[in-house]
């Protein structure tokens, strides 16, 4: 057994299985029609013993890989049992075709509560995961949210990203706009910025403690720093021209953004701890959007040098760069994948705005969303198999989340939102 700590929420690992993570129950690459049926049982005792197996529930369902069963099929048969192996009738799970099943149970200790949470194998009777969580009311989802990466991990051989939390932009009341964050399942919603000026396009610190972002709060858009906590703002880059679609590279050591202090919008490289910015692109027309490469050695961006506008990679360090795309009469906001093996990206060819994946090279492009309204600024989850955006699908613009292929398109913000940026793991 293992113990962790974070924060005031500890997590004691009571068993992990090394046949069951050898084994991958759910391939990445699984066709979107066949969904892995699972079952998720509500918790024995009291307190939040039905709060938490929902928020797993969603997060499965969200994902896109999973067929949650129906609670009412298998309830009554959950309640006779307990939540060791030696007590589950596991030939009734396998009967309605579970091939995987959640149990567990909580109980309040001192002041806190304590969760007891584990996945089976129902054919093979073995647990394949199991942790134990002493939690505060306030960590309910977080600790809902770990357990659902842990599934993720324990049927996929990759860790699920149920934690992670997703950056955007919110029109306000007040006409304005301002960066809030939530988590991945659109709950949690936290504003972060309060400048009553237009701000936006939040970009994560590799940390994930900091957002990088434009704002007019001084008149013009300049490039500004703020903690995720909303506090310790601090202007990065001021003076003429605008400051916009600001990027972190991988290492959190530089911060490519465009700009127009020189008269055509160009791409720049700062430091986060520096004012002095240098220009990377130098050709006539407008250069916008850029996205770093996982290794941070190269940047693909948006730019409009040959009327259209198209996108382009060249090397972090400047030099030649090379045109990706030749069809469409505007692709934009492209974002590289954490894999590295795709770029996600906004094209026009129909009159709104799609989102589609492409090679790093251009080749191999591929339409995920058509004839939903306008849908741009792709984001990729830190693990590459989710992409969020936004649409006006709905009317108001919002934010959605699907699986790469495209498929399980979902809104998630509960609100109007644009400009989404996912966030990095939380260690």
């Amino acid at each position: 057994m293992k113990n962790l700590v974070r924060g005031t929420l500890s997590v004691l690992i009571l068993f992990l299985s090394v046949s069951a993570y050898a084994r991958i129950y759910i391939p990445i690459d699984q066709p979107s029609d066949q969904k892995f049926p699972i079952a998720v049982c509500n918790l024995t005792g009291g307190g939040p013993s039905k709060d938490i197996p929902d928020i797993i529930r969603h997060d499965l369902e969200l994902s896109g890989y999973f067929n949650v069963l129906p609670l009412n099929a298998f309830q009554n048969q959950a309640e006779r049992e307990g939540i060791t192996a030696d007590s589950i009738r596991f030939s009734y799970w396998t009967s309605i075709e579970a091939q995987a099943l959640v149990k567990g149970s909580v109980e309040s200790q001192g002041g806190k509560y304590v969760a007891t949470l584990r996945v089976f194998d129902p054919y093979i009777q073995e647990m394949l995961v199991g942790k134990q969580y002493t939690f505060t009311k306030k960590e309910l989802r977080e600790v809902a949210h770990r357990f659902s990466d842990e599934i993720m991990e324990a049927l996929t051989g990759i860790r699920g990203v149920f934690n992670t939390k997703i950056a955007y932009t919110v029109v306000t009341r007040r006409g304005g706009k301002d960066i809030y964050i939530m988590d991945m399942d659109g709950e949690n919603n936290a504003r972060v910025t309060d400048l009553k000026s237009i701000t936006l396009s939040p970009a994560w610190s590799p940390d994930g403690t900091t957002l990088a972002f434009t704002s007019y709060t001084r008149g013009s858009p300049d490039l500004y720093t703020i903690n995720t906590n909303g506090k310790g703002i601090k202007q990065l880059v001021g003076g003429k021209g605008a400051k916009i679609t600001p990027s972190w590279a991988p290492d959190g050591s530089r911060i490519a953004f465009s700009s127009s202090m020189t008269g055509d919008s160009d791409i720049y490289i700062i430091s986060p701890t520096s004012s002095k910015a240098t220009q990377i692109t130098k050709a006539h027309g407008i250069d916008i959007a850029p996205t770093w490469s996982p290794d941070g050695g190269v940047i693909i961006f948006s730019s409009d040098r040959v009327g259209g506008l198209h996108i382009y990679r060249m090397s972090a360090s400047g030099g030649e760069s090379t045109r990706l795309t030749f069809v469409g009469y505007q692709n934009d906001m492209p974002n590289w994948s954490p894999m590295g093996d795709k770029v996600a990206f906004a094209g026009r060819d129909m009159g709104t705005f799609d989102i589609f994946l492409m090679n790093p090279d251009g080749s191999n492009i591929q339409r995920l969303t058509v004839g939903t309204g306008s849908n741009e600024h792709p984001s990729w989850s830190p693990d590459g198999r989710f992409v969020v955006f936004s649409s006006t699908r709905s009317g108001e613009p919002a934010i959605y989340l699907m699986r790469a292929d495209g498929s399980n398109q979902t809104r998630i913000s509960k609100g109007n939102g644009m400009l989404p940026e996912w966030g990095p793991r939380i260690k």
